[in-house]
């Protein structure tokens, strides 16, 4: 198989994965990244940091302001990172049969653009709050329409979301 580089422009040799496909494992992560929401703001009106007022309001302390912004987003880079360097897959992509890999092969992407393609998407929520996850979605969801189905988090790393191939008996 020629490494996609050699390819013209709006060309490659890998299925790449669907609209659907892509979607779905988003959805199927980012479920996992609620629940661990979730789970650390339990925690913290457990302690006392969070206190729920006549059920519809909270009062945050810093300590958990600064949690529930930040913590989540170190782990969905632990969780995203290890996984596409190890094996191209987080569980959702595993759930979807999809996976991605590095521009030059079929293999999973290296650290750092593992770590790019994580912190392209991660970093406008992070840093503009109001509108970030916004810009996050359009940098993710560019993908629906490039010729070569990457969104700018892919361009920018130099990898490709594809099928994973069926095992050959």
């Amino acid at each position: 198989m020629e490494p996609i580089s050699g390819q013209p422009d709006d060309q490659v040799d890998f299925d790449l994965a669907t609209l659907g496909a892509r979607l779905a494992a988003r959805v199927v992560d980012t479920l996992i990244g609620v629940a661990v929401f979730f789970t650390l703001f339990a925690i913290l009106v457990g302690m006392g940091d969070i206190e729920i007022i006549n059920g519809e309001e909270a009062s945050y302390t810093d300590r958990a302001a600064y949690v529930l912004q930040w913590i989540p987003v170190v782990i969905w880079g632990l969780y995203e990172v290890p996984l596409l360097t190890s094996r191209g897959q987080t569980l959702g992509k595993m759930v979807t049969k999809i996976k991605v890999i590095a521009s030059e092969g079929d293999g999973p992407p290296r650290r750092n653009p593992a770590l790019a393609r994580w912190a392209i998407l991660a970093a406008p929520p992070m840093l503009l709050p109001n509108f970030g996850l916004l810009i996050s979605l359009g940098v993710g969801m560019w993908f629906a329409f490039d010729s070569r189905r990457q969104g700018l988090h892919d361009k920018a790393a130099r990898t490709f979301v594809v099928k994973v191939a069926p095992l050959e008996a």
